[in-house]
């Protein structure tokens, strides 16, 4: 990465989640999960490998189908990863709807746009207070997560 990739990498939410939350549920293997989980949403940031990681029609009928190659812990509280997970979840989501404007004139394929799911609604239930945790909310509450953006400006197409 040049300085202005690893300056916006590291002060990128989504990155700092993805990296700490094999350690926030006490994961066996924290570090191998959270640098495995970091390299793969480098990658899928980056050049055109990101196209292989970018929403499908065959991911509409889960919204958590985008985040398996992110989602493989070894042990850990599964409330926390749960939480975590639906936070990122919430803010893909999100940025669907942010984009669906623009991708409806790209021609590049949105799931708000094609009126098949409703892709925040399981996200939105999993990130409900009775979910919380202070240690998820530490990193990236659910307010953030829906506004923040999954790259960061420098990172984005």
């Amino acid at each position: 990465m040049n300085d202005s990739e690893t300056r916006a990498f590291k002060n990128n939410k989504v990155a700092k989640l993805v990296g700490l939350l094999p350690f926030a549920a006490g994961c066996d293997d924290a570090m191998r999960s959270s640098l495995s989980h970091l390299a793969t949403f480098v990658i899928a940031n980056r050049g055109r490998a990101r196209r292989f990681f970018d929403h499908a029609p065959a991911d509409d009928a889960n919204p958590m189908a985008r985040l398996r190659t992110i989602a493989d812990f070894k042990g850990g509280d599964s409330a926390a990863l749960e939480q975590g997970l639906a936070r990122l979840a919430l803010c893909m989501t999100s940025g669907y709807r942010r984009d669906a404007e623009i991708d409806r004139l790209t021609g590049e394929y949105n799931p708000v746009n094609g009126d098949t799911v409703e892709p925040e609604r399981s996200a939105v239930s999993s990130c409900s207070e009775k979910n919380g945790s202070a240690v998820i909310d530490s990193i990236l509450t659910a307010d953030e997560a829906i506004y923040t953006f999954w790259e960061t400006p420098d990172e984005q197409r």
